[in-house]
């Protein structure tokens, strides 16, 4: 008998975990401003379990708002962090993934975030609110491109192999 699910359990499990990890690397290190390893994950994510990267993100968003509460922020976390794994996948569809093209794409995201964020109050706000919105939190995404491109560089090898060989060990 064909399984016709989606997911299989063991990928719904596994994402749970991703789900759980994503979230976890995010609280364990808010005490760094705009210090975070959930872009580089979200994009270690994209390119080992593709599909799967939208499941685990929409938790980590839900969580979130759940720990943190759904202020007018998180309804920018709906589309901003969705923007990360779609290039992942536009810019990465054919090309094999390099430490430095990966850390560079995931520092950009991290300088262009608050410009991203700045849409949903342009929406309810009007363009003063966003441009005063974006241009206060300016020395916040250079602290966070910054710590993504130096997050990335070091960490991306070590974990795309240790991704890579779970989702190995996941296929058998």
């Amino acid at each position: 008998m064909k399984n016709h699910s989606l997911f299989t359990t063991r990928e719904l499990v596994l994402d749970a975990l991703l789900s759980a990890l994503l979230f976890v690397s995010q609280v364990s290190l808010s005490w760094l401003p705009n210090v975070e390893l959930v872009s580089l994950l979200l994009i270690l994510y994209t390119l080992v379990f593709r599909k799967h990267v939208w499941l685990i993100l929409y938790v980590f968003v839900i969580l979130e708002g759940l720990v943190y509460g759904f202020g007018l922020w998180w309804f920018s976390y709906l589309y901003v962090w969705p923007i990360l794994p779609a290039a992942v996948f536009l810019i990465y569809k054919n090309n094999t993934p390099r430490p430095f093209g990966i850390s560079l794409l995931s520092g950009v995201f991290g300088m262009l975030f608050g410009f991203f964020c700045a849409g949903f109050y342009l929406i309810t706000g009007g363009p003063g609110a966003a441009l005063t919105w974006w241009a206060a939190g300016i020395p916040y995404d250079i602290a966070h491109g910054t710590g993504n491109f130096f997050l990335s560089l070091i960490l991306f090898q070590p974990l795309y192999r240790l991704l890579t060989s779970l989702k190995r060990g996941q296929s058998h």
